[in-house]
């Protein structure tokens, strides 16, 4: 239960971070609708996810591990899926004038959740006081 309560939470953040760096992730009710998308990424990585893995090893060995950022974006998509009240748009890099769309937006926007993810997840390990 606790490792459940940590990912919710961190996936909290991480999309709060990742929508102040692309601002492409839009929800209906701000804090309720976060929390929501938070569990259904919980849920996915959690039980889903190491399913899919191991179903698609040969993928995943044949594109060295590249996949996996597939993988991800699929739980991005799911969230979309099961949640009326949020959406992930398009990407605009004003400063280049190009603009990111479907599905490399989901793409990014995955990409972009996992590495704050993972960098949360690295500050957390590191401050625990050792025992």
């Amino acid at each position: 239960m606790k490792k459940v309560l940590r990912y919710i939470i961190l996936f909290t953040f991480s999309l709060i971070t990742a929508n102040q760096i692309w601002q492409n992730l839009s929800f209906e009710k701000i804090p309720l609708t976060i929390i929501k998308v938070a569990i259904v990424l919980t849920v996915f990585e959690l039980l889903l996810k190491p399913i899919i893995k191991i179903l698609l090893i040969p993928i995943n060995i044949l594109t060295l591990g590249l996949f996996r950022v597939v993988i991800d974006t699929l739980g991005l998509y799911l969230a979309v899926f099961f949640l009326s009240d949020f959406q992930v748009g398009n990407i605009y890099i004003s400063q280049y004038n190009y603009q990111v769309n479907n599905f490399w937006a989901y793409l990014l926007s995955s990409f972009t959740i996992g590495i704050i993810l993972y960098i949360y997840n690295l500050i957390l390990h590191k401050s625990k006081p050792k025992k």
